[in-house]
């Protein structure tokens, strides 16, 4: 019997996709400039500042999410490390998403998600809630946004919001499920989706 029929061939390059041709958003001399932005109920995003309300969606995936992005200058735009948390200001528990996305150019000359892809915002998990001090809605919390681009270049950013249930359709449910104490499979009457 021979073995060389069965060695394995030499390992091919990993086919990546498409590369990134999208070119580097302002000046590359000078620091990484973040500014903070939230996607609302309508679907679009919106400059997050500090005091500002944020949605909880239903999101695909189902629970409740808040959609955080940056608005983003003096950036290599593709495959930027995008993370966005959201803290409890209380015991510091914290909820994360991070993704890597590609920053598009804006009309303002910033680069950013798109509004009609909800990849390109951190998907910030708040509910089922069993994991904050208080209810995740109506009190307040800390958004935390940090964005690294290919060469190590990052900047972050920090502002206290208050969660609210936005969508008019899924309010009784969100209440539910984004109570403290929340239990997951406790039925939520009157919620609808």
């Amino acid at each position: 019997m021979s073995l060389a029929a069965c060695s394995p061939e030499p390992d091919a390059p990993a086919d990546s996709g498409p590369a990134c041709t999208l070119a580097f958003i302002g000046d590359k001399s000078k620091p990484l400039e973040i500014a903070l932005t939230v996607r609302d109920a309508n679907g679009k995003s919106v400059p997050l500042k500090e005091g500002d309300d944020v949605p909880l969606i239903f999101p695909p995936q189902g629970g409740r999410v808040v959609f955080v992005g940056a608005r983003v200058n003096n950036v290599d735009p593709c495959a930027v490390k995008l993370s966005g948390a959201i803290r409890d200001v209380a015991t510091n528990q914290v909820r994360v998403d991070n993704r890597t996305v590609n920053l598009v150019l804006g009309s303002d000359g910033w680069g950013g998600g798109v509004d009609e892809d909800i990849s390109t915002f951190s998907n910030v998990p708040m509910c089922p809630n069993q994991w904050a001090s208080t209810d995740a809605f109506d009190k307040p919390f800390r958004v935390e946004v940090t964005v690294q681009d290919k060469t190590g270049r990052s900047a972050s950013k920090q502002v206290t919001v208050t969660p609210r249930c936005a969508e008019p359709a899924n309010v009784a449910e969100c209440l539910c499920i984004c109570k403290k104490g929340y239990v997951l499979g406790e039925v939520c009457t009157g919620a609808g989706g």
